[in-house]
Order: structure tokens, then C-alpha cells, then sequence
């Protein structure tokens, strides 16, 4: 008896022990290439769903890959400022207001994850992570 309990709790041990070493799936498919985890409380990561809703309210897209990356296709009304052009206490043309709400996407998550931190560093309040155009489901034009 006294076995099977020892056996019994390496076991639940052994499994908490590999849960606690995974990564957390993001919400989206496919995932991004290399986990996110920025953490700040003026940044949030959102599903796409949540994010159109938020395009919808009227919120801008800012797409942070390159000029031909996003003329192979974009969301409609998003604007382009390449990650590469972005540097420490910078303000978004299209988005002056530190206050204002900011969608970042790029192709998987990651660059609009690294885009989102010098914002975030740069003194915007609201900025949200909406993963990539791989993962965006309701369309891009060109």
C-alpha cells in the first residue's frame, strides 16, 4: 500500500514538475515562433477576434514589418512603421497620443512584441500585441 501511494505522488510530482517547465500556448495558430513574454501593465497580448473588435471601435493598426512585407498584404487602414525605424522615446505619426490605444501586429507576434516594448518604454499607455498577419483570419488587402 504505502508503494503504491509513494508511486502515486512521484507521479503528480513528476507531472507538476513538466507543467511547470512548459510555455504557455498563445492563443492564436500558428504559433508564434519564439514564446512572448513581455510583461508590463500598459501592454496586453489580444486574439484576433478581440483585436478586430477594438479596429472596429476605431483603434489603428501600426504594422511593424517591412515596406514589402506589407504591401504583400496588410490589414485594411493599418499603417506601416517598420520595427527596424523604431527608436527609444519615439512618437507614432499616426499615434501622437501616448494615451491613445495601439494595435502592433507584424507576421507571427515577435517583432510586434519588440515594437511594443519600446512603445511601452517610449510612454504609451495602451499598447496591444494582435500577433501576426500568419494568424489574422479575416482577410488582408494589398
Amino acid at each position: 500500500m504505502m508503494k503504491k501511494i509513494s508511486a502515486a505522488c512521484a507521479a503528480a510530482a513528476l507531472s507538476v514538475g513538466i507543467a511547470g517547465n512548459a510555455q504557455a500556448l498563445e492563443p492564436v495558430n500558428p504559433q508564434p515562433a519564439v514564446p512572448l513574454t513581455y510583461s508590463n501593465p500598459a501592454y496586453a497580448k489580444v486574439a484576433p477576434a478581440e483585436a478586430r473588435k477594438m479596429i472596429e471601435a476605431g483603434v489603428t493598426v501600426v504594422d511593424v514589418r517591412e515596406p514589402d512585407e506589407f504591401a504583400s498584404g496588410h490589414i485594411q487602414g493599418s499603417v506601416n512603421v517598420p520595427l527596424s525605424t523604431f527608436t527609444p522615446g519615439m512618437r507614432l505619426k499616426a499615434i501622437p497620443n501616448v494615451d491613445d490605444k495601439v494595435l502592433v501586429i507584424c507576421r507571427s507576434g515577435v517583432r510586434a512584441e519588440k515594437a511594443s516594448r519600446i512603445l511601452v518604454e517610449s510612454g504609451y499607455k495602451h499598447v496591444y500585441n494582435m500577433y501576426g498577419t500568419s494568424q489574422w483570419p479575416y482577410g488582408l488587402v494589398r
